[in-house]
């Protein structure tokens, strides 16, 4: 299958998954990086600061941790994945050549884990009308391509496939808004293998289940944007930290050209 066809798919069904998006030299040394950030975090060694990183708290167990390619944590193999030839082939036939920066984030959980059935839209979009609805799913990050990759396997996200581009069933509506943990008939368990990618559409109805027994939980949550769509505050999210002085000079290239992208349209808007 080529890129051309992995993109038909994500139109089609919301998703594709690869085997070869991360190099194993690269996987080897993410993997260990993402170790080290989860001890600093617990340790209290990098810890919440409105204008450097994001980890949850001080001294907290992880669960998400922002501000991966922040300097603070001494590990520049993130921003160095983001630029990996490996991972940005499979996004030019969606995104095109240039790219704005979104986001690297690390999934680390030692504990139990769910997240009921939702998009990713905000709880507040989960009893739209049709049009409204709708309108929201042919808008809302169309832009943007996000993407889980597995540093450890990991069979916790669950897809119902094809439902970016449609209204919510009955079904799928009871579980957003009463059943959060219910079954839905049409949803997928993707069972990641470790370095393998999985490139989806948030708007698809899914949820987050870690199965009883699996260990840690550590797979690297990222997104890229195309720079040729307008700046939507959707894709503000927690990002103050990046506005940081002493971000910048510590990316390498081309990392730092789609900061420098994300930083010219997006200050303006966070700074009001």
């Amino acid at each position: 299958m080529d890129g051309k066809q992995f993109a038909e798919q994500y139109r089609d069904q919301g998703y594709f998954i690869i085997d070869d998006a991360v190099e194993p030299e690269l996987l080897d040394l993410l993997e260990a990086a993402s170790w080290r950030v989860v001890d600093k975090v617990r340790s209290g060694a990098v810890v919440d600061d409105v204008e450097g990183v994001r980890t949850g708290g001080e001294g907290v167990e992880p669960k998400f941790v922002s501000g991966l390619i922040a300097p603070e944590f001494g590990e520049p193999v993130f921003a160095e994945y983001l630029e990996s030839e490996a991972l940005v082939r499979y996004l030019r036939p969606l995104l095109g050549d240039e790219l704005r920066l979104g986001w690297v984030q690390l999934c680390a959980i030692a504990g139990d884990y769910q997240c009921g059935w939702h998009r990713d839209v905000g709880p507040t979009n989960r009893d739209n009308t049709y049009e409204k609805e709708m309108d929201m799913l042919s808008t809302y990050r169309k832009h943007m391509v996000k993407w889980h990759m597995a540093l450890v396997d990991d069979p916790c996200l669950w897809i119902v496939p094809g439902s970016q581009k449609r209204y919510r069933t009955e079904r799928e509506h009871q579980c957003m808004l009463q059943e959060p943990e219910g079954d839905l008939p049409e949803a997928m368990r993707v069972n990641l293998e470790r370095g393998q990618t999985i490139f989806w559409d948030g708007n698809t109805v899914h949820r987050g289940f870690k199965p009883e027994g699996m260990g840690d939980r550590l797979s690297l949550m990222g997104a890229l944007i195309d720079h040729r769509a307008e700046y939507q505050d959707n894709e503000k999210g927690d990002q103050l930290w990046m506005l940081a002085d002493n971000l910048r000079p510590s990316l390498p290239e081309p990392t730092r050209r789609y900061y420098d992208n994300w930083r010219t349209l997006a200050e303006p808007r966070m700074a009001g």
